[in-house]
């Protein structure tokens, strides 16, 4: 069975870099104008910030790289606790889980990139992404995705136009409320035990009757 699951990335990122290049599982073209020439709104940032920014963005080619899942060190990829997991776990998560990015398109955990900021509600980034990664999605050919993203990252994708089935997650209380305050960590803590049980591995968790789209819920203690 194979299996994708749809990480956003963190708006917060590690400054730290290790490595002298990228090192990328998919080719594609960087929107590179578009992160050179973002606006104070686009950045989410003003003053010294936003001009920090620019430059990140304008010298981002003469920087040096990271794992894409030390460089999103945010509460989420903490939460997810990377480093601690057993080998076994670890090839789970790099096989099964990619990030959208709104300067990668698609990244593997492990792919090595460089610092940046371009957040996705940027102007025009949407529609920048959405055909390339529509596209590349249909071409792994996948049994399942498994969507885990935010509103504003699945506008990267084109869903009526992907082949495959996708599943959904809704985290619930006891009382049927969605969960808001906290569900990033509680979505990782659950990321987390999806790559801990391999040997069980969710299967009749994820199975579907003829239509294209499941939701699940998830409940979690109040």
């Amino acid at each position: 069975m194979k299996l994708i699951f749809l990480l956003p990335p963190s708006e917060g990122k590690n400054d730290e870099s290790i490595y002298d290049n990228e090192d990328l599982s998919f080719d594609f073209k960087k929107p590179l104008s578009i992160a050179k020439n973002a606006t104070e709104k686009d950045l989410k940032c003003t003053w010294k910030r936003y001009f920090d920014a620019l430059i990140l963005n304008k010298n981002i080619e003469k920087s040096d790289t990271i794992e894409s899942i030390k460089r999103y060190d945010w509460v989420m990829y903490k939460s997810i606790d990377y480093d601690n997991f057993e080998d076994s776990s670890k090839k789970y998560f790099n096989d099964n889980f990619l990030i959208l990015s709104g300067m990668y398109g698609l990244l593997k955990p492990m792919d090595k990139i460089w610092n940046y900021k371009l957040p996705i509600e940027t102007k025009t980034l949407s529609k920048y992404w959405i055909s390339e990664i529509t596209k590349k999605l249909n071409d792994l050919e996948l049994d399942y995705i498994v969507d885990l993203l935010p509103d504003s990252y699945k506008k990267m994708i084109n869903f009526n136009e992907i082949n495959t089935k996708v599943i959904r997650l809704n985290f619930i209380k006891n009382n049927w409320k969605k969960v808001s305050h906290g569900v990033k960590k509680i979505k990782w803590e659950w990321i987390k035990d999806i790559c801990k049980n391999i040997e069980k591995n969710y299967q009749n968790f994820w199975e579907m009757d003829n239509s294209n789209e499941k939701i699940i819920n998830i409940f979690v203690s109040s």
